[in-house]
């Protein structure tokens, strides 16, 4: 404490941040149970007791973490305090942070110094926007001294409890015994409290009335309570006396200014303004002779993007504008920037004159990173998007035009953006949420929803992701969701349940909620209509490919997504085919023919771009005129995007529709251990799949497959071998034959299906089943339920690499299941008992919510010893663990939480 009232480098004092680990705050402040009796201390002076008491006491007064090791993950807990140190660095933008509620903190001064404050027994602040627990630590830091006693109550199970500690200083062992009721109001009625609710009215007020009625009764003395909620709506509930908003991101401006000199490449400044316009910013481009005419245009930037070219140095821009904004130089070829700056630089080395130089994607997306980070725009939920941006800019103002002239409508805006699959409108649409995201209270993308749709639950699920990412916390193994700070679940049980929680969870909020990729009436109905008790100030974007879908609708305005002109396809092409602005002279005839053949749409010259990379010489000419020819007898969109497969190599080929088929939404990691054991290797096959445009991976690590491409791979294995069945009605059919399961690769079937009757399923070349949970209607289904108990039981897969088979009801893993190459293994939430011991490559193992768990392979370290991940989350029968666990080198994930983890192991 000592060190923190000493003045630091910037002559004020130093930030601390108390960790209470396994110990109650109130422990540390009032010293009266073990181990904070001091009078114990051995060795000690009544004066060195009496100091540290103190320290203690102040100590427990700071707004710390509380990390209770039987209820919160170490993951939590690390990212609060990190959170918390990057917050508080000493940096230019953690001082901008420490000073961007000063508005706001001299707002509440004035109410606190003002009459109508002063005549009133207690007074209720309300605050509303983002960050209001940083907004809440700096209001006790500037005025719990002016009060008697102060509390901060977050997502406490139980505030009164704290509250008792707080403000009438009654220890814990007590407060148990005793209600607020039991005290006499005089014990607060003779205190000026001053009482922060933090975020407490995410979703509604109603838990928290009685306590908040008992305080307005008894506080007393000029007492003073502040209400902070991510929603305005949700303040007028609590009927607060005065308003503040604190200001977001979203207020500072996103505005970047980019600076080029003559001699720049037209197409990199393009390229970057594209990019920035991906990330959501407004942004500005100005030539040399445009800052020489009137530097004064830069004063409204929040970073200037500085490219330092041969007439255009560091020296000559610091003359031209001072030090007024935060900068950041890059080096447009080989040009220097060793002269003298204490600002941010990037040498890109690159000059796209020279024939030698390419773009370099690593260091571009660095130089991206660290601009959105300066401008304080690093935020999650920014949507990632293509590495080569093209047509955006256009496309974003014209949007943004059509969603300002609806502005004066009474209910939210509805806006649809239709067009052809591959035709960019969820880029568009990205773009959009990026630029619009935190004008809202809260916003969601709902990414993919034709494709998840599809899934077992796949409605259920989305509805409960909308939930998740505006207001509530969603437990995504039980599929149910906590309502903020109440001690009640609900569960989604089914698409009409999910209706009505939406409807009315979401009811007032200002929210942006993007809708991407509906497909039927069924999507519109289950995740559309029920936002309509949104605010008035939201907006609610649906991109499609179905217009049809949306005349019931009655939306603001539908925008039409048009192909990319000429210039822009050029550029597109280019940069997937060269890496570079334009074409070699020797292919800039045939680049052209190929170009217009892709008819504008960015999938086509992507994917086509991407095939052709690496065959720039003058030999390879042929094969640039033989795609030209190939993608003028092709018109649909599936024969122009399969040049690119029909160029794989074999395996390349069957791990694409692999993928396809089954992988979409999987970790990469997951994917590639999967890979490797069908064809010997894992990643680099995806790098190839990667390279030519066919595959990518998000932010989260899941193999992501543009739709276009995944119905091009399950269409051609419909057409071709039939293989893989991954839909139930081919399912059905495969099960019922029985004849084609021999050849089968892949097979996603639900457990209200079966296998032939009185004989043996023999499948020597499944690779990978899925088994989803299912339930069959009509006669048939007393047949089909009966025989569930015996579900797989005659099959056999001797070469099965991944089984998923969430919430089985059996208690032991069939056996003919359990291959010796089996790698993946998923059987979350299921009944079984016992896994087998015989499975020594596999690499991953989920079993979270298999409470019946109780023998694991043991010793597991023996014999599973290439073990990568486990989860055994909620086994808490498990009784399989032991200390070979130790002997899993390759082990990178591991969760025992509520498990039974013997105390030979427990500390290793």
């Amino acid at each position: 404490m000592r060190v923190k009232n000493s003045a630091g480098r910037s002559h004020s004092s130093r930030n601390v941040l108390p960790v209470f680990y396994n110990v109650e705050p109130s422990q540390v402040r009032y010293q009266h149970s073990e181990p904070w009796d001091l009078s114990k201390v051995n060795r000690s002076s009544e004066m060195q007791r009496k100091t540290w008491s103190e320290a203690l006491h102040e100590l427990s007064k700071i707004t710390g973490i509380e990390y209770k090791t039987d209820s919160m993950f170490q993951e939590e807990a690390v990212k609060r305090i990190v959170s918390w140190v990057e917050s508080n660095l000493s940096d230019p933008i953690s001082c901008e942070k420490e000073s961007k509620w000063r508005e706001q903190i001299e707002e509440l001064e004035q109410m606190l110094t003002s009459e109508a404050f002063k005549s009133k027994d207690a007074s209720i602040i309300g605050v509303h926007g983002t960050n209001t627990r940083e907004f809440s630590d700096h209001v006790v830091k500037q005025f719990s001294s002016r009060f008697d006693a102060w509390s901060v109550l977050s997502d406490e199970a139980d505030p009164i409890k704290k509250l008792y500690s707080d403000l009438i200083e009654i220890p814990d062992e007590q407060s148990d015994k005793l209600k607020f009721s039991d005290y006499p109001p005089l014990r607060l009625q003779n205190k000026r409290c001053l009482l922060v609710l933090d975020n407490h009215a995410g979703t509604g007020i109603e838990h928290l009335r009685p306590l908040l009625e008992h305080v307005k009764k008894n506080f007393k003395n000029q007492s003073l309570m502040v209400f902070t909620s991510r929603f305005q709506h949700r303040l007028r509930e609590v009927e607060v006396d005065e308003v503040i908003r604190l200001p977001s991101s979203e207020d500072n401006g996103g505005l970047l200014f980019i600076c080029h000199g003559a001699d720049i490449h037209q197409s990199l400044v393009n390229h970057l303004e594209e990019m920035f316009c991906m990330r959501g910013l407004d942004v500005h481009l100005l030539s040399e002779n445009e800052v020489l005419r009137d530097a004064k245009c830069l004063e409204n930037a929040t970073v200037i993007l500085a490219i330092i070219s041969s007439s255009l140095s560091i020296n000559d821009f610091q003359r031209l504008i001072g030090n007024t904004s935060k900068i950041i130089y890059i080096s447009y070829g080989r040009h220097s920037t060793n002269e003298s700056s204490s600002d941010i630089r990037f040498d890109l080395e690159v000059r796209f004159e020279e024939a030698t130089c390419h773009y370099d994607k690593v260091c571009f997306k660095l130089m991206v990173e660290k601009v959105m980070k300066t401008l304080n725009q690093a935020d999650e939920k920014i949507m990632g998007g293509p590495d080569f941006p093209v047509g955006l800019v256009k496309r974003r103002k014209e949007i943004e035009k059509m969603l300002t002239e609806s502005k004066s409508l009474q209910c939210f805006g509805r806006f649809g953006l239709v067009g052809m699959g591959g035709i960019g409108k969820t880029t568009t649409a990205m773009s959009i949420y990026n630029k619009m995201h935190k004008k809202f209270e809260a916003s969601f993308f709902c990414l993919n929803i034709r494709e998840h749709a599809g899934y077992d639950r796949g409605l259920e699920d989305l509805q409960a992701k909308i939930l998740q990412n505006t207001v509530l916390n969603v437990n995504k193994d039980k599929r149910t969701y906590d309502i903020e700070h109440r001690q009640k679940k609900i569960e989604i049980n089914d698409v009409e349940h999910g209706k009505s929680i939406l409807s009315s969870e979401l009811k007032g909020i200002n929210a942006l909620i993007v809708l991407d990729d509906v497909d039927h009436e069924s999507h519109i109905d289950a995740l559309y209509r029920p936002l309509c008790t949104l605010g008035a100030k939201s907006v609610v974007v649906i991109t499609t490919r179905n217009r049809d879908s949306l005349k019931r609708e009655q939306l603001t305005e539908i925008y039409e997504m048009q192909e990319l002109d000429k210039e822009s396809s050029e550029r597109l092409f280019h940069w997937h085919a060269f890496l570079k602005p334009e074409a070699p002279a020797h292919l800039k005839t045939v680049s052209q023919d190929v170009i217009a053949a892709c008819k504008g749409l960015p999938l086509s010259l992507k994917v086509i771009g991407s095939y052709l990379y690496g065959h720039e010489s003058e030999s390879d000419i042929s094969l640039w005129e033989e795609s030209f020819r190939h993608l003028q007898e092709n018109e649909d969109i599936f024969g122009v995007l399969r040049i690119s497969y029909d160029h794989l190599r074999g395996n390349e080929k069957e791990a694409f529709l692999d993928i396809c088929c089954f992988l979409i939404g999987k970790l990469e990691d997951y994917v590639c251990i999967f890979l490797e054991g069908c064809y010997g290797m894992g990643q680099t096959l995806l790098n190839v799949l990667k390279s030519r445009s066919l595959v990518s991976t998000d932010a989260e690590g899941l193999i992501r497959v543009h739709d276009q491409l995944r119905d091009m791979g399950r269409h051609i294995v419909r057409e071709g071998k039939k293989d893989r069945v991954w839909e139930e009605e081919t399912a059905n059919d495969v099960l019922e034959d029985g004849g084609r399961l021999s050849t089968l690769r892949g097979l996603s079937i639900n457990t209200g299906m079966c296998f032939p009757e009185n004989e043996v399923a023999m499948c020597p070349e499944l690779r990978i089943l899925v088994v989803n949970n299912g339930n069959m209607s009509g006669t048939d289904s007393h047949r089909h339920n009966s025989s569930r108990r015996g579900f797989l039981q005659k099959v056999r897969c001797r070469n099965l690499r991944w089984l998923t088979w969430e919430n089985a009801s059996f208690e032991h893993l069939p056996p003919g299941l359990c291959s010796e190459k089996l790698q993946v293994l998923n059987l979350s939430g299921s009944n079984i008992r016992e896994v087998p011991a015989a499975l020594p490559n596999l690499k991953y193992l989920w079993l979270p919510g298999c409470k019946n768990l109780k023998v694991l392979s043991k010793p597991i370290g023996t014999l599973m010893p290439s073990l990568r991940g486990l989860d055994l989350y909620g086994c808490s029968q498990l009784e399989g663990l032991d200390s070979s666990l130790g002997k899993l080198t390759d082990l990178r994930i591991l969760n025992l939480s509520e498990c039974r983890v013997p105390s030979e192991i427990a500390g290793t």
